[in-house]
């Protein structure tokens, strides 16, 4: 979700598809939440599964989420705020 305000604040987004982007994931989450998300040995991780979900629900920006992130940088993140 921050990922996503830097993108709108540097232009990258519109202010609209950075809402319907913070919206998605967090109906993502509360899918997670509630063990109503299928999960894949196919996709390779969270990350993916994630990321599927955002594009299935809105298409082209739902991609747009990625730009400027490294899978790395978002492993990094993640072990960060787990640890």
């Amino acid at each position: 979700r921050a990922h996503a305000a830097m993108l709108a604040e540097v232009g990258l987004l519109t202010p609209a598809e950075a809402d319907q982007i913070r919206s998605a994931l967090a109906a993502i989450e509360s899918q997670i939440d509630e063990g109503q998300m299928e999960f894949s040995i196919a996709l390779e991780d969270i990350h993916t599964h994630i990321e599927r979900a955002l594009i299935a629900r809105l298409g082209d920006v739902g991609r747009k989420l990625h730009t400027g992130r490294s899978r790395n940088d978002q492993v990094a993140t993640d072990v960060k705020l787990w640890v």
